[in-house]
């Protein structure tokens, strides 16, 4: 790595006598002493040599002036002689000249650098050299690595003491241009540009060459393609002027007008033939009618008595509350039917559907059911059976009661017993058997037994045995309105209201043009027809029947007349007329006539082909921009995408070197670099003192803080992006820096960058101290030269 070597500096600035430095065998060199003895001179004599220019001169004036700003002694000549060591060998000599003498139009601070001379030696003595050789920039550029020397040396290499900022300075464009080079994209952002500004070539082109062209000639159209006036001078221009699309034709081809002369033809044949149109029109209608419309004819038939859809609607109603009658019917009728069949029986799944069916009387036996359900559970199997025996007893007499006839003639007939088979003497005999041998199965019932059956008998009489009669009442009273079939009447007439509105033209039609087409139509709306189709094939036979015998001639059918009137924006009125009449037609045939002829002539021909070429040309470079646009698009992408990994390298070690650094950061962390997130975006580079602030550094973080920063930023661009020169120019950083961010600085710059050699200026005396003391600590070698004493050694 190259390091700087000795140096010497003679009438320069303040120095006028000779004055020598050796920094060959120093990692840190320290100068301190007051201000105004010169530590800055010594940074300006190496910024100098490597770049031909001090940057911090800057053109306050353009006075003529009697000497040279950097010259000690107007009438001495100045040098200054730098050497450049690898690895402790010279490899190059920059000497720096400024001839003696300068004042006038040279003394003039805006061109002091016209007079500074640069030239190169290999050997530091080289007082007996006799040609003299210009510094090889371009050489010393690929030496230090650097080919941004001029522009990135204080960026790289040198903080500069009132310049401590100047690169936070500029904005955030500029400082991208300024390290763009570091990126390795210059070949094809250069790329880029030269196809951006080849498409700015075409638009202009196009602009100002291809479409003042095109207008001209379009003009020139526009003027042969207006129609002649009338002979003899008369000034009534041809066309009638009622038809909107004829009134402009400027930019109309022959063939388009040709066009609508054919159109017009048809048009005046309609008006001249008008029945025969209409009739065609009547057939033309019959047959959509009888092919395309079979929906809307059966809809017809069904449903064309009904006016109003709302009809449609309230028999959708009735049908979906026939259906909820039919359900309950269906329930009443199922509990019915466990009813007949034991009507001294009662289970916890009968309970459960009068629950469902009858929730309000149910819940007014809550208790009794409760105690039902206990005692069923309660109950043992023998208990059980005797229940189970007496209540089938006691269906079976239900049973009996209702199919043997009982009366005053009958009660003293003899009549065998449901259960035994035998004879009794008469009814009332049955009876009285029957309460015996009741009796005699209550006697073995337990009292739980009981219970449940005087439960169950409670239930039975007072709920079971009044909703039956009243489901048997709802059944009888509806039965005729079940037994309906609104099922098949719903599915044969009800039809969506879009539907509905679909069959009422044909509807209006057919009641308008089709005799005894009601004969086929439903009278009411529940009526209903075994066989729809037929009927509906019926009324087509009938319809079809109705047709009108016409002469069609060529090209004069209805859709043909119909086109016609299209392509020229006509339709017949509720009259039957059209907004032009036959001499309107007359008028614009002959106009469109003239117009042919005019522009089939070899003077239009000739300029419409030319108006064809410009377009035509036009199209290409177009088509050619967008090529360019599209190549220069997936250039800048990829660009953008390099540019944007490259910077997240810097981004790292930029918020470690600057974290260390600003340590008496409230926030207590880093600065953040933010570059483009779109790859339309241009290149910016922002520095933000938090992740989420958009706003730049050098607006919002103090004069201390933004040292520390351009410090952390030369460190990290040294450390991604190092140049051969491993030296680092820092002049007096503690003049915007605290003892904190100091301290923290010595800390890096001695643990992170132990191979770089360190230049650096102070004017107090405890800081140089301390440096001197942490890097004598570590090892290395430092050379502290006090000014105000080497001022007192060169005064001798």
């Amino acid at each position: 790595m190259l390091k700087l070597g000795r140096m010497r500096i003679e009438n320069f600035k303040s120095f006028i006598e000779p004055v020598f430095f050796d920094f060959s065998s120093a990692d840190l060199v320290l100068f301190d002493g007051p201000n105004g003895f010169g530590k800055t001179t010594i940074f300006d004599a190496i910024e100098l040599c490597f770049t031909g220019v001090i940057s911090r001169i800057k053109k306050t004036d353009d006075k003529i002036k009697n000497d040279h700003i950097l010259k000690g002694n107007n009438n001495k000549l100045t040098s200054i002689k730098l050497e450049i060591l690898d690895d402790g060998k010279t490899v190059l000599v920059i000497e720096t000249i400024i001839p003696s003498n300068v004042s006038g139009d040279a003394g003039k601070v805006a061109k002091y650098k016209d007079s500074i001379q640069r030239f190169e030696h290999h050997e530091w003595n080289n007082e007996n050299e006799t040609n003299l050789k210009f510094l090889d920039v371009e050489n010393l550029k690929v030496l230090l690595g650097n080919e941004k020397l001029e522009s990135t040396f204080t960026l790289f290499n040198y903080i500069q003491q009132e310049e401590t900022s100047h690169f936070l300075k500029l904005d955030e464009n500029k400082r991208h241009q300024q390290i763009s080079h570091l990126f390795g994209t210059i070949n094809e952002t250069e790329k880029a540009n030269k196809l951006d500004a080849l498409s700015s070539k075409l638009k202009n082109e196009i602009d100002k060459v291809y479409k003042p062209k095109i207008a001209a000639k379009e003009s020139e159209l526009e003027l042969l393609s207006k129609p002649t006036h009338e002979e003899r001078g008369t000034e009534e221009p041809l066309g009638s002027g009622k038809i909107a699309i004829l009134s402009d034709l400027s930019s109309s081809t022959v063939e388009q007008i040709a066009a609508y002369k054919s159109n017009l033809e048809g048009v005046d044949w309609t008006l001249k033939n008008y029945q025969s149109y209409q009739d065609q029109k009547f057939n033309y209608q019959i047959g959509m009618m009888a092919t395309q419309c079979p929906n809307e004819l059966s809809n017809f038939i069904k449903i064309g008595s009904v006016s109003e859809y709302h009809d449609l609607e309230k028999l959708k109603k009735q049908y979906l509350l026939w259906k909820k009658t039919c359900v309950k019917a269906e329930n009443y009728s199922a509990l019915i039917e466990v009813f007949d069949a034991e009507p001294n029986t009662i289970t916890k799944e009968t309970l459960n559907e009068y629950s469902r069916i009858f929730s309000k009387k149910h819940s007014e036996f809550v208790i009794d059911i409760t105690n039902f359900d206990s005692l069923k559970k309660s109950s043992d199997l023998s208990n059980t059976l005797l229940t189970k025996i007496d209540e089938c007893r006691k269906n079976l007499m239900s049973h009996y009661e209702r199919h043997v006839a009982y009366d005053e003639l009958t009660k003293n007939e003899e009549l065998p017993c449901p259960v035994c088979g035998d004879l009794k003497p008469n009814w009332q005999g049955l009876l009285g058997e029957y309460e015996v041998q009741a009796k005699h199965f209550e006697e073995q019932l337990s009292e739980s037994d009981k219970l449940l059956a005087d439960v169950t008998q409670k239930l039975i009489k007072e709920l079971v045995n009044p909703l039956v009669i009243k489901m048997r009442r709802f059944v009888t009273h509806y039965e005729k309105y079940l037994n309906f079939d609104f099922e098949t009447l719903v599915e044969t007439k009800f039809v969506e209201k879009q539907d509905f509105e679909k069959m009422l033209p044909v509807k209006s039609w057919l009641l308008s043009n089709i005799d005894g087409c009601l004969d086929y139509q439903d009278k009411k709306l529940r009526e209903l027809k075994l066989n729809y189709e037929e009927v509906r094939e019926k009324l087509i036979s009938l319809i079809e029947g109705e047709s009108k015998s016409v002469l069609i001639d060529e090209n004069r059918d209805y859709l043909s007349c119909t086109k016609n009137l299209k392509a020229l924006g006509l339709v017949f009125d509720e009259e039957g007329k059209l907004v032009v009449n036959l001499d309107d037609i007359s008028k614009d045939i002959q106009l469109l006539t003239r117009l042919v002829i005019q522009k089939s002539s070899s003077v239009y021909k000739t300029k419409e082909k030319d108006l064809q070429g410009l377009e035509e040309k036009i199209n290409k470079l177009s088509s050619k921009r967008d090529e360019l646009f599209k190549i220069s698009k997936v250039y800048r992408e990829k660009i953008k995408a390099y540019e944007k990994n490259i910077a997240k390298h810097i981004a790292i070690p930029l918020f470690i070197y600057s974290s260390k650094i600003l340590q008496s950061r409230p926030e207590g962390s880093g600065v953040f670099l933010i570059t483009p997130d779109t790859d339309r975006a241009k290149g910016f580079m922002q520095f933000s003192a938090t992740p989420n602030d958009s706003h730049d550094a050098w607006n919002t973080m103090s004069s201390g803080q933004l040292s520390g920063v351009v410090i952390s930023f030369m460190l990290a661009m040294n450390k991604v992006y190092p140049s051969n020169l491993s030296t680092l120019l820092i002049d007096d950083p503690v003049q915007t820096m605290d003892e904190v961010n100091m301290a923290s600085f010595v800390q890096m710059m001695r643990n992170e960058f132990p191979e770089v050699q360190v230049l650096l200026s102070t004017h107090e005396s405890k800081v140089a101290n301390y440096f001197n003391y942490k890097y004598d600590e570590a090892g290395f070698k430092t050379l502290p030269i006090n000014m105000k004493s080497k001022r007192l050694e060169l005064a001798r």
